[in-house]
């Protein structure tokens, strides 16, 4: 078990992960693709706790696809790979759930692509609001350590669009953001432009 202090990089995208799986057990992280031909980002989601922390090149490649940086100070538990293994073999019901766990992660990963190559600017915004708000802060009102940037980096699109939409949003009454508070006065707006884009 180790702590993790805020903002450090745990897991870095091309790096061999063949001795340890990370079990999430306190704060709260980003993942991310890394672009190694340019500095952009695409932030695939936000992990609380209990995450089990291992990307697809298990027992493929065993390298990490993803980046994950805290965002808070981070609590995680390595696991040796043969355990894990020796449990997945072992433990049939365990081996469903792991399953349908990675199951509806990828289904979550293919409605954001989705989401990010047919939406507009207004309705990537929307989305990733609407995410902050119902599936990591489960409120209305949440403060938030990710930055214009991450928050640019999640809906695909450069800071600066990211910043004159949320202006936009504000100004029509819509939300409320200083720095990283936030508040959602119009969820219903929010999801109408969320669908129609």
């Amino acid at each position: 078990k180790v702590s993790i202090n805020k903002k450090a990089k745990f897991v870095q995208e091309g790096l061999k992960s063949n001795t340890h799986m990370l079990c999430m057990t306190s704060g709260m992280v980003k993942v991310y693709l890394e672009d190694p031909g340019s500095e952009k980002n695409i932030l695939l989601s936000i992990i609380k706790p209990v995450e089990i922390i291992g990307g697809p090149g298990f027992l493929v490649d065993d390298r990490h696809y993803i980046t994950v940086v805290t965002l808070e100070e981070t609590t995680a538990c390595f696991v040796r790979v043969e355990d894990y293994t020796d449990v997945i073999f072992n433990n049939p019901e365990f081996s469903m759930e792991l399953i349908k766990y990675r199951n509806e992660r990828i289904i979550k990963y293919f409605n954001k692509i989705i989401h990010l190559t047919h939406k507009q600017t207004h309705g990537k915004i929307a989305d990733t609001l609407l995410y902050l708000s119902d599936e990591i802060y489960n409120s209305d009102t949440f403060y938030t350590p990710l930055t214009r940037q991450d928050m640019a980096d999640m809906s695909a699109i450069t800071k600066d669009s990211t910043i004159r939409v949320l202006k936009e949003f504000e100004s029509e009454g819509l939300i409320k953001c200083n720095l990283h508070h936030f508040e959602i006065f119009n969820k219903e707006s929010l999801r109408k432009i969320s669908r129609t884009g």
